[in-house]
């Protein structure tokens, strides 16, 4: 269970994010929110495909740990104490990631989007999740892997931590420019108001 606990969690995590989230949202507003390589402009194309590779690795490794766990080379082991406590902190993080995931969403409705629809005014959320966060989604992204690297503590799994987080800076920084042009002054009293990820933190002068 131990070493197929990472892989069951981003099974679960591309099934969340790539098929009932879509499919909730074509049913309930006609399109399916994914706009990967559609948003237009090198830049995003990037980060879009940067995405894709961080996504792949993890799986990859989560499958190889699960499969083949010699292969790999954990930082610290899963029957030390050290390695024990962190295996459970690194599961509860997995899962509490993936609630406030569905969650942000959830609360996000019609305005959900995997990429940025350059034109498109659906709304600007500020209720739920979004009264507290700026960025719940992605916040829960990386509460979601760094639970993972605590559970598979290998150099790759940091790593690509340390991507994630860099790729969800630059796609915050161009989403928030899309809000701004788009919905100028309420969504600059919002970011002041509204922290970027954690409450109070990162609001906007």
């Amino acid at each position: 269970m131990m070493r197929t606990l990472p892989l069951v969690a981003i099974l679960l995590l591309f099934v969340i994010a790539g098929g009932w989230r879509p499919w909730l949202q074509y049913r309930r507003h006609g399109s399916s929110g994914i706009l990967l390589f559609r948003s237009g402009g090198l830049g995003n194309r990037l980060r879009d495909a940067g995405a894709v590779l961080v996504f792949t690795l993890l799986l990859g490794q989560a499958v190889v740990a699960a499969a083949w766990p010699e292969n790999l080379s954990p930082l610290i082991a899963h029957d030390s104490l050290a390695g024990l406590l962190l295996y459970g902190a690194g599961s509860l993080l997995m899962f509490a990631g993936l609630m406030l995931l569905v969650t942000g969403q959830l609360h996000l409705g019609a305005s959900w989007r995997i990429g940025i629809e350059a034109g498109a005014r659906p709304g600007l959320v500020t209720h739920g999740l979004y009264r507290v966060s700026r960025n719940p989604i992605f916040l829960g992204l990386l509460v979601f892997v760094t639970g993972y690297a605590l559970t598979l503590p290998t150099v790759l799994s940091f790593v690509l931590l340390i991507a994630l987080y860099l790729g969800i800076r630059q796609q915050v920084a161009a989403e928030e420019a899309y809000l701004a042009a788009t919905y100028g002054e309420a969504f600059r009293d919002y970011a002041r108001r509204v922290g970027r990820f954690l409450p109070g933190v990162g609001k906007r002068r």
